[in-house]
């Protein structure tokens, strides 16, 4: 399966090389995006979001580069790169993609409320921890649509989803989303991200070598689970207040309430110009 997992576009490998390079300028990046309609096209319209704050309408990849930055142009990129995945949407990639949108959403404020990492890194990890289901859906549609169907029509729980993809797979999309990031050569902190985001085992996550984008990555996973993004309704099952993850970002009840209030709202302003069409 990992054999067949879709490469990151050429016109995207060579942005993120440039975003490297000191020496690159907006000139010469905004160039190199034009040269893919497609890319360049679904970047423009997310970079029109609410959600980067900008006034103006945004009318070029140029313009684009200038008003937003590397930062979040970084975002951008594999936002595009990974909305690519969602062939043909139906009700199981809208969902799919609406967990994982509201989960980097709720990853951002966290990092933002923390102090402690980079928002459009945690903007970027809480985007691909789920990376593996859309893969799973690329090599396996009949098979994991069923699984989906099952988890979605019964409000399986977290555990349960993972229970039946090892039943059905021998592993579970943890592990593909680890190895799909770490194929992409992306940073090793998404990659450890998306194969422990369902831990609250403070151990663990304290342990980890990246231990801040861990806990940020599961305490918006949770959020976004009890909201109810991906889910057919907010799943009040999911504890995101008495968390380990909390007590590592040591993140207070009235702070958790807060992010969740700003994640719903952020998630209402930004959708139209993140859906998958």
């Amino acid at each position: 399966m990992l054999r067949d997992v879709p490469a990151m576009p050429v016109v995207a490998q060579k942005v993120m090389h440039m975003l490297g390079d000191s020496r690159t300028t907006n000139v010469q990046l905004g160039e190199t995006l034009a040269s893919d309609q497609s890319l360049a096209s679904r970047i423009l319209q997310m970079a029109n979001s609410p959600f980067f704050g900008t006034r103006k309408k945004i009318s070029s990849i140029s313009g684009a580069v200038f008003v937003l930055g590397h930062s979040a142009l970084r975002s951008l990129i594999i936002t595009a790169c990974t909305k690519g995945l969602f062939k043909n949407p139906g009700l199981m990639e809208e969902k799919l993609w609406e967990h994982s949108l509201g989960s980097a959403i709720a990853a951002r404020e966290i990092a933002t409320t923390c102090n402690r990492m980079d928002p459009d890194d945690a903007f970027i990890a809480g985007l691909l921890h789920d990376i593996g289901k859309p893969i799973f859906v690329s090599a396996y549609p009949v098979e994991y649509r069923a699984i989906f169907t099952k988890v979605y029509e019964s409000n399986l729980t977290m555990d349960e989803n993972i229970a039946l993809e090892k039943e059905e797979f021998g592993y579970d999309h943890c592990e593909v989303g680890s190895r799909v990031l770490t194929a992409w050569r992306l940073p090793t902190m998404y990659a450890r991200a998306a194969r422990r985001h369902h831990t609250d085992n403070l151990q663990l996550i304290s342990g980890d070598d990246n231990p801040e984008v861990l806990a940020v990555v599961a305490q918006a996973n949770r959020i976004a689970m009890r909201v109810g993004l991906g889910r057919p309704e907010p799943d009040k099952r999911v504890d995101v207040i008495e968390t380990n993850a909390n007590v590592y970002l040591n993140l207070n009840r009235e702070k958790v309430l807060q992010i969740v209030e700003k994640t719903l709202k952020t998630y209402k302003e930004a959708r139209d110009q993140f859906n998958l069409t």
